[in-house]
């Protein structure tokens, strides 16, 4: 399952309000966050999103959740969806935007270097020059 976790725990009552959904490019894939829900404990999100690859849409959705002192972007498993490298991508967009939002350092992260390049994340134990 791809997955990205963060050190610290974020306010997701806060990030709630604050994720945009809006659509980005990457290569020939069109990525979409939709909608956010915040489960009513605050302690996490479900992120709903489509990710249209070579004229076939799909329907990931997220789960940002805070446990142990850490905070995780993860496919929901209760929706079975591929997992693509656009879909990884999508994933991480949330993941970057979460950064931006005040997340701490990547922890840990089982997406690939060419899914995250570009983005404001750099991998576990790379370090910026």
């Amino acid at each position: 399952m791809p997955h990205l976790v963060f050190e610290g725990e974020m306010d997701l009552e806060r990030i709630a309000g604050e994720i945009q959904c809006a659509v980005h490019r990457w290569g020939t894939a069109v990525l979409k966050t939709e909608n956010v829900w915040r489960r009513s404990d605050g302690r996490a999100l479900l992120v709903e999103g489509v990710v249209v690859e070579h004229s076939r849409a799909v329907h990931p959705v997220a789960m940002v959740a805070t446990a142990h002192g850490t905070t995780g972007v993860r496919l929901w498993r209760q929706v079975e969806v591929e997992r693509t490298p656009a879909v990884q991508r999508w994933l991480a967009v949330i993941a970057a935007e979460l950064s931006w939002l005040g997340g701490g350092p990547l922890k840990t992260t089982n997406v690939g270097e060419e899914i995250l390049a570009g983005l404001s994340l750099r991998p576990p134990g790379k370090e910026t020059k």
